[in-house]
């Protein structure tokens, strides 16, 4: 991997934080001529208000936040990026939920706006370890409940953040620690088996841009590592979708939106990535594409008007690839995808992350480098980068 794809991955991210971030003000806005009116030359980087919603189809879902800020969204960019760096780069699906969970989740980091995929993945993953831990209850044990409970408890906590034959040894290690004793181990040991080959998928059925939230940071590091393979590369993407999205239509984007991203660090072409999408999607998926790129003379704002302004994959990611092969600078992509309205933040993490690859940072073309500096996350993204993308 090239020192050059490795700023292509490292602008991967930052596109994508950058552009949800300036989308935020007037996230959820479904008319587009209020959302002109409102800000007619640079509508980036807008302090969400209500007053912008009055009387317009839309939801003010971001009270209080300020302008730097992420959506929940650009909150998913954040957590995978943490939880990769936490395991040394390696994608562990396990401890992504795990921290995706401790973010989202009650007494967690984040306070804003919960959306439907989110919410029920969350209820979703509460329930999992409930039944993972009345089924582990039914293999035989002769000790006492209380040291049944701590087992069962000790193999949840341990399988967020190791995997294989780490895994067993971290594990049996924690539960010598509490008791030495070679039964409990052994119960243990079969406790974490059983739990490994029970827990079901985290996610809902559901087809919306939760879906593709958190795959930045993790194409840019499969991308840039050299011991990734394709089937590796098409295993973690399913996987971290999943995490939210079981739905079948969340998949086959999700794929799409994955391979575009890919493509934008390998390749860094317009028509490379544009390439890329066509040959993933499916029959319905490159129906759809090619109807949005068949007339380059068209706005974005009517493109996604036409395909639809909600939070769906089907209507997003039509708007996303007009957008990309219509505008010359990353700016003008993503001024692009707010003034287009509706779920501006959902595209925006597609169409900032493939921009931001593609122009960089910095000149006519690049991510405007005063637009970086207003991200409230902006030192802990620079260093988390700076581990992730480390040989």
């Amino acid at each position: 991997m090239t020192t050059e794809q490795k700023n292509h991955a490292k602008n991967l991210i930052l596109g994508a934080l950058v552009a949800d971030a300036a989308a935020l003000g007037t996230h959820w806005i479904y008319d587009q001529e209020h959302i002109k009116k409102l800000a007619p030359k640079a509508p980036e980087f807008r302090r969400p208000q209500a007053d912008d919603y009055a009387g317009v189809p839309g939801y003010f879902a971001h009270a209080n936040k300020p302008i730097g800020a992420q959506s929940q969204y650009g909150e998913q960019v954040l957590v995978m990026l943490r939880s990769l760096v936490a395991n040394n780069g390696d994608y562990n699906v396990n401890h992504f939920a795990q921290q995706f969970r401790t973010h989202f989740g009650y007494g967690g980091g984040y306070v804003g706006y919960i959306d439907n995929a989110t919410r029920q993945s969350l209820d979703n993953m509460t329930l999992a370890e409930r039944d993972a831990m009345d089924s582990a209850k039914s293999i035989a044990f002769d000790g006492e409940a209380s040291v049944q409970a701590f087992v069962v408890k000790k193999a949840l906590a341990t399988r967020t953040q190791y995997t294989g034959d780490e895994l067993e040894q971290k594990f049996a290690e924690a539960v010598r620690i509490a008791h030495h004793d070679d039964d409990v181990v052994a119960y243990g040991l079969k406790v974490l088996a059983h739990i490994q080959t029970t827990m079901p998928r985290y996610g809902t059925d559901d087809e919306q841009f939760p879906a593709t939230a958190k795959l930045p940071a993790l194409i840019a590091r499969l991308c840039t590592s050299p011991s990734t393979n394709d089937d590796q590369f098409h295993e973690q993407i399913e996987s971290a979708i999943t995490v939210t999205s079981t739905h079948e239509r969340a998949l086959s984007y999700g794929h799409v939106c994955a391979a575009m991203m890919q493509a934008a660090i390998t390749d860094n072409s317009v028509d490379g990535i544009l390439n890329a999408a066509m040959a993933t999607g499916n029959d319905s998926i490159q129906a759809a594409l090619k109807s949005a790129l068949s007339d380059p003379a068209r706005s974005v704002t009517d493109v996604t008007k036409e395909f639809g302004m909600a939070c769906d994959l089907k209507y997003g990611v039509p708007s996303i690839v007009h957008n990309l092969s219509t505008s010359a600078s990353f700016t003008a992509a993503i001024r692009n995808n707010i003034y287009a309205g509706g779920d501006s933040c959902g595209r925006a993490i597609v169409i900032g992350a493939l921009a931001g690859a593609v122009y960089g940072i910095g000149g006519e073309h690049g991510i405007p480098e005063s637009w970086i500096g207003k991200l409230r996350a902006r030192s802990e993204t620079d260093a988390l980068i700076a581990v992730l993308l480390t040989d």
